[in-house]
């Protein structure tokens, strides 16, 4: 289940039944034709919308260039129509859909069948929606839609696995109950009182299970026969095959799903803003921010999509343009970020339209002052800001997205087809998000209207709130008062600071001429001067694109090195993007990106469309530099530092990937170690590193897409120039990969501070080469389906399970991982290690058949031609990364997984899994649950407690 914002359906006639519709190609906004497609221009794509006699909505797109088929289908029910006595059943629901049908009734078939075919597939459950979703090789797609459409027509739900899937929902919900979201987002909703939105998303043991007058199994039965019906689903459909040829597939597979001619569910229940407004919510997070948010809940507004007024009320609110409270406020020390946001239906029938500001501690004793000034803002806007001009600019930036609007990967686009189609007409699916048909003054101003004490409620969010009640369902403690009518009065005086309207946006580009260059047969070095190389490479596949991303890696060893070095280079990279944050926001709206990360040096990322790239890069290298001042610096160290705890709050399984991250490459330090470092500096440490750093070092360019060699020559003198004139020039030097040594394990350990535990296990291959790495990356797809079944959907232990084929630079390994709320390292360890042994059997009997089939499947994977020019430059940029300079990686893998037997994956498990003295990394992540219960012991362990000193000496590749 993941977090989707989208909002209900809105009313529109469902077009006769059984008709086709064309599509209108537009480059701009207009009104769309009745029953036409509005698509944009770099869409080559043909689409067509069928409604058929049982009244489901399908949108089919018709590619011939896609290596993968996928379809999607919404229903229009979530939380909002549980049950009060099954809180979370929607979400339940949608897990049992995927354990078995009438016509294929094996629990495992459907996952084993997308494993086999180079498949995926998920499911999402929310407010007022439930989608599903799969992506499969195109020649099993009929079989495909026949299993996924039998969810809707006559599913199994087994009643002997209710209890294994309550168990799976309360492992997930295990993962989630330490979320600060979900913990705010449930008081939102329980502060809206009798509001149906105030209930449990997810579910757990609790909330799911046999009381009296409520048998669960029987309600969920219900349920299903109450709202799945087809006249409140909707379908997309994408494939390599004709309209004429989907449109049959559609009618054989979706037509045949039951319409029991329901309503659209509604919720119609109305908010007292007597009870609701008006109030100061003091909340503590499990996290260590701190955080101010204003939040006004608006009606819902939905059905003004083509007007957005949410989107340009936003927008000037959020702006960090000169003069703007976001600017000021920043340069007053007192916040470190200010962004406003939308979501109209956000509780149902209702929105809401929140400013969220990021708190510095100065800021912590002026939040009455802050929460002033924007509501000041606020007020200058309704009588100042509704104006054309900025309607112009918003549209201008609309529309040149929507004119070049890339594909993305089928599997996401099929789902949000199919959720927009329960939100806007069919005609509009593609294109509302990017519709601005006119400028509305009215729409404008009934926005700013509902922006008042009586519909807004003030969060104080910080580890220090005041706090009289603690969550159901979810860690966390509030207090919840009212705001005294002092403190509103006061909203009516002057402003204590001058704030202004934005200003107008100068990045908003003008041209979009494709630059002409010589034929590329792969990239090759077109500059090289003292200390600067610059590699070019226009895209292959999206060349009448005019659009670029331009890489600068500014090499220095010293954060690899020196754990001093690390920090200040954090820091560095912080303060800055606190600097550029207007320039960012500036740079975004006109469809461009500014990225700055820390590694080996700094990396200065600048993409988008190429017309406005050379002021925006000039103004980027130009603060690349800049004065440190005390009070900025000590912020940005309390930042890096709650940074760094708060990891400790994240998913235990993003946490073990981070620390496997960490031991198997040099240049990590233990967190401890970081904070002490981090606490010991001062600003003349920075500006001294920032001078260090900037007169040591190696610089390297990738210039992939629109640019010519004018382009870059014009680049390199403008990185010249902000260079001191005695720059040394170093050698260019990258992190280096431990090198796996024979029966040989090493072992990172770490108490958490939530209460799951999460293992990574790996065995590393001995023989290095893209051979082994073929072997695994072929066999690791049924592996994982394999272990997801017995371990997640048989026994129950986790809902978050799986494996991989990790690629440590030269070797491969094989690997599993988890995070379970049932079971101490230990035992999961020992679990693990009689899996491997169970698998092997399976293995064994394994036909060749059946391997090629999994074989020809990972093929038609790794030879997906890229969807949008960030996929297509990735492999190249990995390539950079490692020095691989005849960026051929890609190709060598696939060359490999060709040349790969069955015997050959058999030996590679083998020589991994079931080699005693295989090299392993483990890792072990022991929650509060089990802190009393013991890690895993493995052969010929070495437990890593120091990185840094492990880093020095470990054997590297």
């Amino acid at each position: 289940m993941k977090k989707l914002l989208l909002a209900s359906s809105i009313s529109f006639a469902l077009l006769a039944a059984g008709c086709s519709q064309p599509v209108t190609e537009t480059g701009t906004t207009q009104n769309a034709v009745a029953g036409e497609v509005i698509k944009s221009p770099n869409d080559q794509r043909e689409y067509r919308v069928v409604t058929l006699d049982n009244n489901i909505e399908i949108m089919l797109v018709s590619d011939p260039n896609t290596d993968k088929s996928a379809a999607a289908l919404s229903v229009s029910v979530g939380l909002l129509q549980d049950p009060e006595a099954q809180q979370g059943l929607a979400h339940y629901l949608e897990h049992m859909l995927f354990l078995g049908t009438e016509k294929y009734p094996d629990t495992n078939e459907y996952s084993e069948f997308m494993s086999n075919n180079g498949g995926s597939q998920n499911a999402s459950t929310w407010l007022d929606v439930t989608n599903y979703m799969f992506k499969i090789n195109n020649n099993a797609y009929d079989e495909a839609l026949d299993r996924f459409s039998d969810f809707f027509k006559a599913p199994k739900l087994y009643p002997e696995y209710a209890d294994k899937e309550r168990n799976a929902v309360n492992a997930e919900w295990s993962m989630r109950r330490e979320m600060d979201f979900f913990g705010q987002f449930k008081l939102g909703r329980l502060l809206l009182g009798e509001h149906p939105s105030n209930r449990f998303l997810i579910g757990n043991l609790d909330s799911l299970s046999d009381k009296e007058n409520s048998e669960l199994h029987k309600e969920t039965v219900d349920f299903y026969n109450r709202f799945y019906s087809a006249n409140i689903m909707k379908v997309a459909m994408i494939s390599n095959r004709s309209l004429k040829e989907m449109e049959t597939l559609a009618r054989k597979h979706f037509a045949s799903i039951e319409d029991d001619g329901i309503d659209e569910p509604e919720v119609t229940a109305q908010i007292n803003f007597d009870d609701v407004g008006k109030k100061r919510i003091h909340y503590v997070p499990n996290e260590d921010v701190k955080q101010l948010k204003l939040e006004f809940i608006i009606n819902d507004n939905q059905e003004q999509f083509a007007v957005k007024p949410n989107r340009y009320v936003s927008y000037l609110l959020g702006s960090e343009m000169p003069g703007t409270p976001a600017q000021q406020l920043k340069d007053a020390g007192l916040i470190a970020s200010l962004n406003a946001s939308a979501q109209p239906t956000f509780y149902g029938n209702y929105g809401v339209l929140a400013i969220d500001v990021e708190l510095t501690n100065a800021g912590m004793q002026q939040r009455e002052e802050i929460v002033a000034l924007i509501m000041q803002y606020i007020d200058k806007v309704r009588a100042e800001g509704v104006d054309e001009s900025y309607f112009k600019e918003i549209k201008t930036s609309l529309n040149n997205r929507f004119r070049f609007l890339e594909k993305s990967d089928e599997f996401s686009y099929v789902s949000s087809l199919a959720e927009t189609m329960q939100n806007f007409p069919a005609e509009y699916a593609i294109s509302a998000p990017y519709e601005y048909r006119e400028f509305d003054p009215e729409a404008i101003r009934s926005v700013l209207s509902q922006l008042t004490p009586e519909r807004l409620r003030v969060w104080y969010i910080s580890q220090d709130e005041p706090h009289d009640s603690e969550l159901d369902f979810y860690e966390g403690k509030y207090k919840v008062v009212d705001i005294p009518q002092e403190e509103i009065a006061s909203w009516d005086n002057e402003p204590k600071m001058s704030i202004n309207l934005p200003k107008v946006n100068t990045l908003l580009p003008e041209s979009f001429a494709i630059k002409q260059n010589d034929a590329f047969d792969k990239p090759k070095v077109v500059i090289e001067e003292e200390g600067i190389q610059v590699w070019q490479y226009p895209s292959q596949l999206y060349s009448d694109q005019p659009r670029g991303v331009f890489y600068i890696q500014i090499n220095n060893d010293a954060p690899i090195k020196s754990i001093k070095a690390d920090v200040l280079t954090a820091l560095w990279r912080d303060l800055y993007n606190m600097n550029v944050s207007a320039l960012d926001t500036e740079a975004n709206i006109a469809g461009m990106n500014l990225n700055l990360s820390d590694g080996t040096g700094l990396s200065l990322t600048v993409s988008g469309f190429t017309d406005k790239q050379p002021q925006l890069l000039e103004r980027a290298i130009d603060n690349l530099s800049f004065n440190v001042e005390e009070q900025a610096f000590k912020q940005a160290v309390d930042r890096y530092i709650r940074e760094l705890q708060n990891k400790g709050q994240q998913f235990p399984i993003y946490q073990s990937f981070d620390a496997y991250g960490q031991l198997i490459r040099e240049g990590g330090f233990n967190q401890t170690d970081l904070i002490e470092t981090a606490q010991s500096l001062t600003p003349a440490d920075l500006s001294n590193f920032i001078d260090t750093l900037m007169g040591n070092n190696a610089i390297r360019v990738f210039a992939f897409g629109n640019y010519d060699k004018a382009n870059l020559e014009e680049s390199v003198d403008r990185i010249q120039a902000s260079l001191p004139e005695d720059r040394k020039v170093t050698d260019f030097k990258v992190a280096q990969f431990w090198k796996p040594e024979t029966g040989k394990s090493i072992v990172l350990r770490r108490d958490l501070d939530v209460a799951d535990v999460a293992i990574v296990d790996a065995h590393i291959h001995p023989q290095p080469g893209f051979a082994t790495l073929a072997a695994g990356t072929v066999l690791q797809s049924h592996f994982r389906t394999v272990a997801f079944d017995t371990l997640r959907t048989e026994e129950q232990l986790a809902y978050a399970v799986g494996s991989f084929a990790p690629n440590l630079d030269n070797y491969a390994g094989f690997g599993l991982y988890i995070q379970t709320p049932v079971k101490n390292v230990a035992d999961m360890q020992e679990r693990f290690d009689s899996f491997k042994e169970e698998y092997w059997e399976d293995l064994q009997e394994m036909t060749p058949e059946e391997f090629n089939q999994i074989k020809q499947s990972t093929l038609i994977t790794l030879n997906e031609q890229p969807k949008n020019l960030m996929e297509e430059v990735s492999p190249f940029l990995a390539d950079l990364s490692l020095q691989r300079f005849e960026f051929d990686s890609k190709e060598q893998l696939i060359d490999a997984v060709e040349n790969v037997s069955l015997e050959d994956a058999k030996t590679f498990y083998q020589q991994t899994m079931l080699n005693p003295d295989a090299a392993r990394i483990s890792v072990q992540l022991r929650g509060t649950k089990f802190a009393e219960q013991p890690y895993a012991e493995l052969p010929n362990q070495k437990i890593i407690s120091d990185l840094a000193e492990f880093h020095q000496e470990m054997e590297k590749q």
